[in-house]
Order: structure tokens, then C-alpha cells, then sequence
């Protein structure tokens, strides 16, 4: 007989990453991390004898899963990643003292707005047996069904979500409600079109029909020209050695049409890292691929960049900062020169920031998504090492209507034509705001989506880097090491322009590209601030010349 006992009894585990401090203090002995990779083995393999020789092994302390995570250039290991329990924390810090650095590994998620707009209301009990059932279908703009689209539907007690079957029909069950008690109906395509949002919606009893409008790309029509593109400038690319960009996120949808890959790594937990990457469940990370370095060929999109090596990291699902710091070691190992981070969290890690500084010391520039919160800016954004890109919307880019209308502030710029975006996060670290509402790329399925996001600004961001790398000889010629990165941060600093939002929502401003020896618009006579900022950047370019000529002497 089998006696029924609580799963809080056992003994519990949490995952921690292991490391060594930046700086050992004075009296203290610097620690040998494979001496505690060999601790660790010897633990497991101890309760691994114990399970298989003793009837009381449930009773045991739980076993380990430890990961050593090696630096790429050295192969020396410089944190591991394992799962322990508190005695085991406890044991180790009594052991290392100040020595050895045990933090957790917290969660990352992935900055889609998208998030934002889950349903609101969860189901309340009724006092009523009485089920309203609405039946709707969903068409495009000649009256086509449309398949697979969200369907919520709102009322003041109950909710109900369902996806639109081959006929484009859905129906949505509400318990306690009436037709004049709906509050708000959603639909959320999975791709080709724009979402809508109906406040208020009004229903027959039968025959509801709602229609959806197409966005502005697709594989069976020519190329748009999208509005992110144009606010940081359609610019081709030089000839010459193609720039490298990691894209650590969701995975990659092989085989889109409209977007490439040249290699990638996936770190799922049990899967094959040469082959993982391939998938995109969510689609998130083709998106942000997409907005990048989508092909500039005759259908869909072109991204900011035409001519890059995308290199996917899949950290998704199950991203944690130990998978993070183990795609920053791919990315050093890949020697790729920009890294885009359209994810984070709101905790510190000091053994994620040594990696972001190995990372600027290979000459990578790191690009990373403030975060959706509408709060401080999370990490990995929030380190110095790192760029944090701000998002913000235009208006007259998407139909009023649609989800993207509630990002909408009264934070607007000084032309009028942009707004910073409800959700962005805010702070003096942010160093560059970039377009992040009614955002539209590629999506799995060979389709494209529209998207809202810090998510979707880093990606454009990342574009401009490598553009201005691609124009920038002097930086190219560089030996990679963080002279190399600080130019390159320092290059896309140089190219921003205000828009009149306060620092905190726009840091420098937006970079713009210009095509290569494009001769600079001389400042407006009278115009002050414009003045300025000649002179700023002529400093600026002289300090970085200086900086050179001291390096090679």
C-alpha cells in the first residue's frame, strides 16, 4: 500500500549559477571552479549509488543537475549552472566564504507587448445557469474566411477565447451574461492581418460577421516599404565582408522565404543544440530576425540591414540567465559583432554582467529591450555594457481600431508624428529609442505579423549597428577587443537625433542611417540646438581619432 504524504516533505531544489566574484578581495583565496564541478560530480554519483543500493534512497538528498559553462577563447570554466538544495547552498558558502559567487538563476521572458493584452477578466461564478453562446465569423476585405484567429469576448462576469475554425467561424460560450452586457471583443490573427478591438461590440443573435484588414506584407505581393524602416532609414548596405548578428531569443522559423539564417545554437534542455534553433514556437524570434535583416528581394519586407549573417540562439522556452550567459559564450565562440537581447528580467546578476563584459572585450556590440513594464529598466538593458533601446509608435501607422491604439501617451515629440510607447520601460540608462508599435515582420508559417514591443525597437537598432558597421572601415579594421565595441556604441550614439521626449524615454535619441559619403545637412542658420549638435559630433569624432592615434602608437 502506497501512504499518501505531501510533495513539501521531500527535499527541494532551485537552480543557482556558480562563479567567482570580478574582484577577489585581499584575504581571500581565489577558488578553483573545477574543484567544485568535482564536488558536485561526486555528490551525484554518491546519491546515484545510494539510490541503487539502499531502500531508503527517497529519503536522501535530491541529486544534482550541474552544467560547467566554459569562456570560448580559453575553455577555462567560469560559472556553472546547478540545480541544489539549500543545504547544498549552505555547504558550499561555509566552504568558499566570499570566494564563490551562488546566485539564483532567475527566469528571462521575452518583451512582447502582445503580453499585455491577455484577458483581463477571469471567469467570476454566477449566480445564473443561463449561457450565452455568440456565434461570429471572421473575413478578410473580400469577404475570404480566416482562419485561426483569437476570438476573446468580454463581458461584465465571464470570459471566453476560442481560434476561428476553417470557415472563419467561432463560437464563444458566456455564462451570466447578456448580449447588452458584453464589454469587449478582441481579435488577435495569427498572421496577414491587423488586430481589431471592439469595445462595447454589438450582436445579433445570429449571422455575426467581423472583418479584419490585411497588413501591409505578404509573400504573394511586392515589397513594402514599412514605417520603422523609413524613420531609421532605407540605406544598402556597402559591399564587402558581411556583418554577423546573433539574434538570442525564441528560435528561428527555417525556410521563411523572406528571411535567412547562417548558423545557429539552441539550448533546450535535452535537445540537439545543432539543430533546435530551426524552431520557432512562439515566433517571437523570427520577428525580431525579420525586422533586422528580412531579404531585400521583391515580395514581403526588407529588414534595416541587407546584407548581415543572422546566427539564432534559441534561449526559449525555459530561458534563464545561465541559458543567456551560455548564448553570449556562442556569440563570442560565432565571433559575431552584434548581439540583439529583445528579452530580460528585473533581478541582477553580477556572473550575467562578467559575461556582457567578456563579450564587449571580443568587440561585440550588445543590444538590448528596456522591457514592457512601463517601469525601470530591466536587465540585461539596465547594464553599462549594453545599449537599452526605448520603444515608441507613430501615429497614422496603424488602424484605430486595432490593439495598437492603447499603447498611444501624451508623451509625444516635438514634431508631432511620434508618441513613446505606454509599455516601454524608462530610466537613465536608456541610451536610444527606436520604433516599437505596429511593428510588422516575419512570423512562422511563411507569414508575417504585427507586433508591439521593446522587443521589436532593439531589433531595428541592431539593424543601424550593423549598417554603420558595414560603413565604417576604421572599425571594421579594428582588432576585436572592447576598443573595437566602444567605437561601434559609440558610432550608433553619433547617429541618433532627438525627437523631443525627455531622456528618460529616448536617451540620445533615434539613430538615422545616411547612405555611405552622404554629405551632412549644414545646421538651419539661427537654428541653436542644431548647432550644437555639429559640434557635439565633431568632438566626439576627433576624441575618437585621438583614441586611435594613441592605441597605435
Amino acid at each position: 500500500m502506497h501512504e499518501v504524504t505531501s510533495a513539501t516533505d521531500k527535499r527541494k531544489t532551485a537552480k543557482y549559477i556558480i562563479g567567482k566574484p570580478a574582484i577577489t578581495g585581499a584575504n581571500v583565496d581565489e577558488v578553483d571552479l573545477e574543484e567544485v564541478f568535482g564536488q558536485l560530480k561526486a555528490k551525484q554519483e554518491a546519491f546515484s549509488a545510494m539510490q541503487a543500493g539502499e531502500d531508503n534512497a527517497d529519503e536522501a538528498v535530491a541529486p544534482l543537475a550541474f552544467t560547467a559553462l566554459s569562456d570560448p577563447d580559453t575553455g577555462k570554466v567560469h560559472s556553472l549552472s546547478a540545480e541544489l538544495t539549500d543545504d547544498h547552498v549552505k555547504e558550499l558558502k561555509d566552504q568558499y566564504g566570499d570566494a564563490l559567487v551562488i546566485e539564483k538563476d532567475f527566469p528571462l521572458q521575452m518583451f512582447n507587448a502582445a503580453d499585455l493584452f491577455e484577458m483581463s477578466q477571469s471567469p467570476t461564478l454566477s449566480t445564473q445557469n443561463d449561457e450565452l453562446k455568440v456565434t461570429l465569423k471572421v473575413l478578410d476585405e473580400n469577404d475570404a474566411p480566416v482562419q485561426g484567429v483569437q476570438v476573446d469576448l468580454s463581458g461584465e462576469l465571464w470570459s471566453d477565447r476560442q481560434r476561428t475554425n476553417t470557415q472563419g467561424k467561432v463560437t464563444l460560450k458566456l455564462f451570466g451574461e447578456t448580449l447588452d452586457s458584453l464589454t469587449e471583443l478582441r481579435l488577435k490573427p495569427s498572421s496577414g492581418y491587423w488586430s481589431r478591438l471592439i469595445q462595447s461590440p454589438v450582436f445579433a443573435t445570429r449571422d455575426n460577421v467581423v472583418r479584419v484588414t490585411a497588413l501591409p506584407a505578404s509573400t504573394g505581393a511586392p515589397q513594402a516599404d514599412l514605417w520603422g524602416n523609413q524613420t531609421v532609414g532605407n540605406v544598402t548596405m556597402p559591399d564587402g565582408a558581411r556583418i554577423r548578428v546573433a539574434v538570442i531569443d525564441s528560435g528561428f522559423a527555417d525556410g521563411h522565404p523572406d528571411v535567412s539564417a547562417a548558423g545557429g545554437r539552441g539550448f533546450a534542455e535535452g535537445g540537439d543544440p545543432e539543430e533546435d534553433w530551426k524552431t520557432d514556437d512562439s515566433g517571437h524570434g523570427t520577428h525580431v530576425a525579420g525586422t533586422i535583416g528580412a531579404l531585400n528581394n521583391a515580395i514581403g519586407m526588407r529588414g534595416v540591414a541587407d546584407r548581415v549573417d543572422i546566427f539564432p540562439l534559441r534561449i526559449f522556452p525555459g530561458a534563464s540567465i545561465s541559458k543567456l550567459i551560455a548564448a553570449i559564450d556562442a556569440a563570442i565562440e560565432l565571433k559575431v559583432d552584434v548581439v540583439n537581447m529583445s528579452l530580460g528580467g528585473a533581478n541582477k546578476s553580477d556572473l550575467l554582467q562578467q559575461r556582457m563584459q567578456a563579450a564587449r572585450a571580443a568587440g561585440i556590440l550588445l543590444i538590448a529591450a528596456a522591457g514592457n513594464s512601463g517601469g525601470d529598466v530591466m536587465f540585461p538593458a539596465a547594464y553599462p555594457e549594453v545599449m537599452a533601446v526605448a520603444a515608441f509608435g507613430k501615429f497614422g501607422t496603424f488602424p484605430n481600431d486595432s490593439f495598437h491604439t492603447r499603447h498611444v501617451t501624451e508623451h509625444v515629440s516635438q514634431d508631432g508624428e511620434f508618441f513613446a510607447a505606454k509599455f516601454t520601460c524608462r530610466g537613465p540608462q536608456i541610451d536610444v529609442c527606436a520604433p516599437g508599435v505596429a511593428i510588422v515582420s516575419t512570423v512562422p508559417g511563411n507569414g508575417f505579423g504585427s507586433n508591439d514591443g521593446t522587443s521589436m525597437a532593439a531589433p531595428h537598432v541592431a539593424g543601424v549597428a550593423a549598417v554603420l558597421l558595414a560603413q565604417s572601415e576604421d572599425i571594421q579594421g579594428m582588432a576585436r577587443n572592447q576598443s573595437r565595441s566602444d567605437a561601434l556604441f559609440s558610432r550608433v550614439l553619433d547617429a541618433c537625433q532627438p525627437l523631443g521626449l525627455s531622456a528618460e524615454l529616448q536617451g540620445r535619441g533615434m539613430p538615422v542611417l545616411v547612405p555611405q559619403n552622404a554629405p551632412e545637412d549644414p545646421p538651419v542658420a539661427g537654428d541653436d540646438d542644431a548647432a550644437l549638435d555639429t559640434v557635439a559630433r565633431l568632438i566626439q569624432r576627433a576624441l575618437e581619432a585621438a583614441k586611435k592615434i594613441n592605441a597605435s602608437a
